[in-house]
């Protein structure tokens, strides 16, 4: 008999073990699911590499990217940069669909890129196409950098 109760105490610690063990796995996939579930942002940096201006990507469908103008008003403008001339009003979009982000040219000047995290070289994006966009890429309009996070 005192045998069938080592036995059963056994099976009642290993049983408490293992659901404290699913449990602290299961809090781990939540967090990082969590993680992944917050909203991107889209930072801009100053010539500094400083951020100077912050847009949340949050459940809108589209972020326009120019320059302001009474007919065209944008979300992110860069009517006073540096480099306005070089930017038309309706430059570019930020563009969700689903529950993805892209960037999509509209410039006819051709200057708007996408430098992929962890990516050296920096592509020539082609008017009209979406390219999918992720937390540490980074988006050229002209020279201006706008940083995914």
């Amino acid at each position: 008999m005192a045998d069938q109760g080592a036995v059963n105490l056994f099976m009642v610690v290993s049983m408490i073990a293992l659901w404290v063990m699913v449990a602290g796995l299961t809090g781990i996939h939540i967090a990082e699911y969590l993680k992944k579930r917050t909203r991107m942002r889209a930072v801009i940096l100053d010539s500094r590499g400083e951020a100077r201006d912050e847009h949340e990507l949050g459940k809108q469908k589209e972020l326009l990217i120019g320059k302001s103008a009474p007919a065209n008003l944008v979300n992110i403008d860069f009517s006073d940069s540096a480099y306005a001339a070089s930017i038309e009003e309706d430059h570019a979009a930020l563009v969700r669909n689903g529950a993805y982000w892209y960037v999509c040219a509209r410039a006819n000047n051709g200057m708007v890129g996408l430098k992929q995290k962890g990516g050296e070289p920096v592509y020539k994006l082609q008017k009209g196409i979406l390219y999918r966009i992720q937390r540490g890429d980074t988006i050229y309009i002209s020279y201006e950098k706008i940083v995914i996070q």
